[in-house]
């Protein structure tokens, strides 16, 4: 917990910065950006328990033409979910911590063979954050991946300009 001073600056730095990676237009997304939003089982989801909502992060892996929606894949911190499921492993990217140390907790994975489309409208009402981007190297490896995955239809691909130049 940080300690604040007497004249509050510490509280209204820490709300300039949320503020300023706040979505706000379609202009605000872009291929590469790790995204921290509030998404539910409408978005693909599954939830369990007695849980309505989650807070996700993403990485957008492709945007449509007119900007107005996003692919994404979701970031997930078991390392080992798809361990017996080798043709999906292979599709999994693993994302340092020490890469994204005030994103990540520990070494996560990101799951490249779903791809979410969103809509770029809802990142904006629920006021997700644009919290980085990946490094040039797990970009440079990650979106080639994407475009490889066998899980992911050419349409996804071709409609989110997934493998083209954006």
């Amino acid at each position: 917990m940080l300690i604040d001073d007497a004249k509050g600056s510490l509280a209204a730095l820490r709300t300039a910065i949320k503020e300023e990676q706040q979505v706000k237009t379609r202009s605000d997304m872009n291929v590469g950006d790790i995204v921290y939003q509030c998404m539910d089982r409408n978005d693909g989801l599954t939830l369990k328990g007695d849980y309505n909502t989650r807070y996700k992060y993403f990485v957008i892996v492709g945007k449509k033409s007119n900007g107005d929606a996003i692919g994404l894949c979701l970031i997930n911190s078991d390392l080992d979910f798809y361990k017996n499921n080798p043709d999906r492993q292979r599709f999994q990217y693993i994302l340092k911590q020490t890469d994204y140390p005030t994103i990540l907790k520990k070494d996560s994975r990101l799951d490249c063979t779903d791809l979410v489309e969103m809509k770029v409208r809802k990142s904006v009402a629920v006021k997700a954050e644009v919290v980085g981007h990946l490094t040039a190297d797990d970009e440079a490896k990650v979106l080639p991946l994407v475009a490889s995955s066998d899980y992911i239809g050419m349409h996804q691909k071709k409609v989110y300009r997934i493998g083209q130049k954006q």
